[in-house]
């Protein structure tokens, strides 16, 4: 805890003035897709935001694009404490996660200077409650009723999860560059800290979104951003389990099996340690691309994407939906700016 809390430390002791240059936007709004972008809310400027994702789009008309689908939702709202400093909040719907964000510029592109440089930081908290179950961990002894076997079992081998254990934190470097009157590109490195994940996964993890906006007409950009991290979450509760699955309905068969009749069990483990073996389910990498269009106080993003993922300290865990197989969904982000 520690070195996280260093991170966010940071956020108020660069706080250094630099020389006033003419201001380049790169991007429309504070926002990317899914990440933050490098622009600033001026002081005393307030960014009211609402993010929506629909359901899977496959279906097209029969699903209404998704639309008739569970969506994911989040509203949030951002202040401007300096021209160079901000401070928001958000809820999403998705485990009731609730954000306290903060975001500092640390230089601006400007002629003396080809980049722009800002720090963003988030602690999320999941309020709904979560149990993880274990079923191989205590195997009590039978009473003979069936019934109450399975109870004993399941209650011996649940955890329920804490709050701290839902708390998760994120910072970011986010690296823009605006390449003349058309042209923005942003790296932005992400490190995440989850205090509890599920078997097989480390509570940190690091990612890199990479995002870029083209100039399509005076109010109107085409945008797409893509976040990598080298190992996502895998689909479903327990890593052992899934690791053991093969075609067909089969288990692999363990060492202790095989090495019971040699003879007779290589041919058997062979085919389904190898040649029928599933490989464990991950999360997808999160993909998206559409249009920014700024009027009158309003920025409007609409786009599809793979991810319906909303909080900022869930983005490394991956992506909902696989193009591969045609899935996909609508989303949008609205932000409204207060003088």
């Amino acid at each position: 805890m520690g070195q996280i809390n260093k991170l966010f430390i940071t956020f108020f002791i660069i706080l250094v003035p630099l020389k006033a240059q003419e201001k380049i936007q790169t991007f429309r709004g504070t926002s990317l897709i899914h990440m933050p972008s490098t622009e600033d809310l001026e002081k005393g400027m307030i960014d009211f935001r609402f993010n929506h994702r629909f359901g899977n789009a496959k279906s097209t008309l029969d699903s209404f694009f998704g639309m008739d689908g569970g969506a994911n939702n989040q509203l949030s709202l951002d202040y401007g404490i300096t021209d160079k400093w901000s401070v928001g909040i958000a809820r999403t719907s998705q485990y009731k996660t609730y954000e306290v964000r903060t975001k500092v510029k640390i230089f601006s592109q400007n002629e003396g200077f080809p980049i722009t440089v800002s720090l963003f930081g988030v602690v999320g908290q999941e309020t709904s409650k979560k149990d993880i179950y274990y079923p191989y961990y205590i195997q009590p002894p039978p009473t003979g009723i069936s019934i109450v076997d399975s109870k004993l079992k399941i209650e011996l081998n649940e955890y329920e999860t804490s709050l701290e254990d839902r708390r998760s934190y994120l910072s970011s470097l986010l690296i823009s560059r605006h390449f003349g009157e058309i042209f923005s590109l942003q790296l932005s490195g992400i490190y995440v800290h989850r205090n509890f994940v599920k078997s097989s996964l480390g509570n940190t993890r690091l990612g890199l979104s990479v995002g870029s906006k083209l100039k399509l007409t005076k109010n109107m950009d085409f945008v797409l951003e893509a976040i990598f991290t080298p190992k996502r979450d895998y689909v479903g509760e327990n890593y052992r389990d899934l690791d053991q699955d093969s075609e067909l309905g089969l288990k692999n068969m363990s060492a202790e099996e095989i090495n019971s009749n040699f003879t007779e069990n290589l041919p058997q483990a062979y085919l389904r340690n190898v040649v029928l073996d599933k490989k464990v389910p991950y999360l997808y990498t999160p993909f998206s691309f559409g249009i920014d269009y700024e009027t009158s106080g309003h920025v409007f993003q609409i786009f599809i994407t793979n991810n319906r993922t909303l909080a900022h300290t869930q983005l490394l865990r991956g992506a909902d939906f696989d193009y591969q197989k045609k899935d996909w969904t609508l989303g949008f982000n609205i932000h409204r700016i207060f003088d």
